[in-house]
């Protein structure tokens, strides 16, 4: 067959493709060569400008829930046997009026003895310092020719909390109780047995506090303080004991 012979009629290239076939070539390529087996190359994500990017989310805000205001402290009354009533029948302090123990004595003494809270037998005894630290209270003011009569004694928590533990807000609320009993009982001294009176009078521990005089300034005058050993503490540190009679001979020079 003459490859070059012309190609035009329909008789010619029916014989080509028959010789092709014959030949064992069954597909057509094209003249120019490609790279089948190259992978195919993606077109380019287009470019944005900075100033088209979407703008991102502002954060959701979620309103907070109002916050419950805090109980209005109670107030309390202005007269001193309307307020020691009031320690021991109010229900605006939350503890149970079974657990309470009122203040004893004479306010008129010019003497005034403060403790934190209640024993854990004081509220069945009906009386402050009924037990082991009673009696040594009561050693410990008759070396000063003195007994429970002739000085008024009282605690800033008028019960005890469940386990003895007093909590921040709590805390808080005994000390303006104790600032307010004073201001009414008005002694011409006052002696602060123990961390907590401490604290809540002179703004220091006793251990600071003791060994010297100070004055306390409170609503409607002022008096003056000694700091010493609460009962307590001496049962379980006899040895401090002789501390403790340096305060108290400080006190007996301060009332002359």
């Amino acid at each position: 067959m003459d490859l070059g012979a012309n190609l035009g009629s329909t008789e010619h290239i029916a014989s080509l493709m028959g010789w092709w076939h014959e030949a064992g070539l069954d597909t057509l390529i094209d003249e120019t060569p490609r790279d089948w087996l190259a992978k195919a190359e993606r077109p380019a994500a287009p470019i944005l400008a900075e100033s088209a990017a979407p703008a991102p989310a502002a954060p959701a805000v979620r309103a907070e829930p109002p916050r419950a205001a805090p109980p209005a402290a109670p107030s309390f009354p202005d007269d001193l046997a309307a307020f020691q009533t009031w320690l021991t029948t109010s229900e605006a302090l939350a503890m149970p009026l079974a657990g309470r123990v009122a203040p004893m004595g004479d306010p008129a003494s010019g003497l005034m003895v403060l403790v934190d809270l209640p024993e854990a037998g004081d509220p069945e005894a009906g009386r402050l310092l009924s037990g082991p630290e009673g009696a040594l209270l009561d050693a410990m003011i008759g070396a000063m020719k003195r007994d429970r009569q002739s000085l008024y004694l009282s605690a800033m928590a008028p019960g005890r909390p469940t386990g003895g533990y007093i909590d921040k807000a709590a805390g808080a609320l005994f000390n303006d109780l104790a600032r307010h009993h004073v201001a009414l009982a008005r002694p011409r001294a006052l002696l602060l047995m123990g961390e907590a009176p401490s604290r809540a009078f002179l703004n220091l521990g006793f251990v600071e506090a003791r060994g010297r005089v100070h004055d306390v300034q409170l609503s409607g005058g002022a008096t003056q303080a000694v700091a010493t050993f609460h009962p307590r503490t001496l049962l379980q540190h006899p040895q401090q004991k002789r501390r403790a009679w340096e305060d108290l001979q400080l006190l007996m020079k301060l009332l002359g």
